[in-house]
């Protein structure tokens, strides 16, 4: 890992596949920074409608990432590394790179990702907790995206577990900040317990919309399950189940999230999504939606687990072009 693997990491308009045919095409950060958007395109094969590209700008990032990484003793491991995750290695143009602070062996275990809404009702945090105990408690990894609600329960749960490398975090920015800043005590927690902190994203690079979007990918690939504990219509969680199911993984839901307290959220979702027509994508994807289309409702870690040995790999498997993702 150098600057150039750094600077290659923050070029989001570029592939896996092209950034790696571009490293082998420069010998220093400098030679990258001096080429123009039109050089690039010559070197990829592929033409880019990109104006903004700035090599000086991408330099002086991949420096200041590196100045960060050493400070604040973030790692990195490369794709082809031998602790890169070996199932994020499966996806459609997976991360270049995966910067982390904490155990990334935590990857190499089992794992669960749990998702759900920032809008959680008492019943569903109770049960996202308990969920994530109880797998940790059997020696899985609890992935979620560190974000308000049903994330912050299941890394709890976790934790609670008393077992090491029992949970990770994804987040959509650099790790050098945390999203959201509430929860750095979480986060340290997570650390002092030998779990795991990581991004895509070059330390520096702050938190926007659509790396949310992008950090779900990473949550839904990480696992070969993804548990959706409650999620109102056009929830970010159903993007990650959508993410899953394209990656040829399990989504399994929860039935704590169906409860009247979490029924009166998603009515209340809806009816605000509903009075503006550009939500009808949003609308199309909903919970009921999943279940329909096959993917199985349990109550516990469990009944998870009788679920998964049943039929791995199997579970919702007929679902509309429409509710694709993996291409964004």
């Amino acid at each position: 890992m150098d600057l150039v693997d750094i600077a290659l990491s923050s070029l989001s308009f570029l592939t896996l596949k092209e950034k790696i045919l571009l490293k082998k095409n420069i010998d220093s950060l400098d030679s990258l920074a001096v080429l123009s958007i039109k050089d690039i395109s010559s070197i990829i094969g592929r033409v880019i409608n990109r104006s903004v590209w700035n090599g000086r700008e991408t330099s002086i990032a991949a420096r200041k990432g590196a100045s960060i990484m050493e400070s604040q003793h973030i790692h990195a491991v490369y794709y082809k590394d031998c602790n890169y995750p070996a199932l994020l290695r499966e996806i459609i143009n997976p991360p270049y790179m995966l910067f982390y602070r904490g155990n990334i062996i935590s990857l190499q275990k089992e794992c669960v990702s749990v998702v759900g809404t920032r809008n959680v009702c008492k019943e569903t945090a109770q049960s996202s907790f308990e969920f994530a105990r109880d797998a940790a408690c059997d020696g899985v990894t609890v992935v979620s995206g560190n974000a308000i609600g049903i994330d912050c329960f299941a890394h709890k749960g976790a934790l609670s577990s008393g077992m090491s490398s029992s949970t990770v975090a994804i987040l959509p920015c650099g790790i050098d900040t945390i999203v959201p800043h509430g929860h750095k005590v979480l986060v340290q927690k997570i650390l002092e317990s030998d779990g795991l902190v990581a991004s895509e994203y070059i330390p520096g690079c702050p938190a926007v919309a659509w790396r949310f979007v992008q950090r779900n990918r990473l949550i839904a690939a990480l696992s070969l399950a993804t548990v959706v504990m409650q999620a109102p219509p056009g929830s970010g969680a159903l993007i990650t189940a959508s993410f899953a199911l394209d990656y040829n993984r399990d989504v399994v839901f929860h039935k704590s999230g169906f409860c009247s307290e979490a029924l009166k959220i998603s009515d209340n979702t809806e009816k605000r999504l509903r009075a503006d027509k550009k939500n009808e994508k949003k609308l199309a994807r909903s919970s009921h939606y999943y279940i329909e289309a096959g993917a199985p409702v349990i109550s516990s870690y469990a009944e998870y687990k009788t679920v998964k040995h049943a039929a791995p790999g199997t579970l919702g498997m007929d679902f509309p072009g429409q509710l694709s993702f993996a291409g964004l």
